[in-house]
């Protein structure tokens, strides 16, 4: 699935073109503990967080379409499937979509 999404000010690509994603993403330092069906949890450094997704840091990325829980702090556990890999980076959408408020309150206490 090729490179992730490079954003630069103002909320535009690297090259120059609007971001048309679906949720603003805020910058996190964060971890959290993901689990794929069947499999032991492992911990990961998230980088990023909206309503729709998350990104994270992985040496063993799982591959793109695998079902996934995620684990964030104060919240039970959310579903999602990784959508893009790059290196060690990969990106997730949640299969429901955080609710506004949820969303904000996890930003605002995961945020750099």
């Amino acid at each position: 699935m090729g490179s992730h999404i490079v954003l630069g000010k103002n909320n535009l690509m690297t090259d120059g073109t609007p971001d048309v994603r679906r949720a603003a993403r805020t910058d996190v330092s964060a971890r959290a503990r993901l689990r794929e069906a069947g499999m032991n949890p492992f911990d990961v450094d998230l980088f990023d967080l909206s309503a729709t997704g998350f990104r994270f840091f992985s040496y063993s990325p799982p591959a793109v379409g695998t079902r996934l829980w995620v684990n964030l702090p104060g919240l039970q556990l959310l579903e999602a499937v990784v959508r893009r890999v790059d290196g060690t980076n990969c990106g997730c959408e949640f299969m429901n979509p955080m609710h506004p408020s949820v969303t904000q309150h996890m930003q605002k206490k995961l945020g750099k």
